[in-house]
């Protein structure tokens, strides 16, 4: 389920995030529906979309805001 390109030999913190969210959301898409699947959902969406606004004003990690999208995208196409 990964939405990494290629990995770089030194991440920055952001990709590093964005890398252990997908992990999360992988873990969270075979809990089974519930309240705790639910918010665990929204606070990693709200975290990624945080990135992603802030690749905005960082032109040297903007391919952050791909990797966030298609996050966001899979998050919303489990539900």
């Amino acid at each position: 389920m990964s939405v990494f390109m290629t990995p770089t030999t030194v991440e920055t913190p952001a990709e590093s995030e964005i890398r252990f969210l997908d992990y999360r959301l992988d873990v969270i898409s075979h809990w089974p529906p519930s309240e705790r699947k639910r918010v665990t959902a929204e606070a990693i969406s709200r975290r990624v979309t945080s990135i992603a606004r802030s690749s905005l004003v960082q032109p040297q990690i903007d391919h952050l805001m791909d990797s966030s999208c298609q996050l966001l995208e899979n998050l919303f196409q489990g539900e």
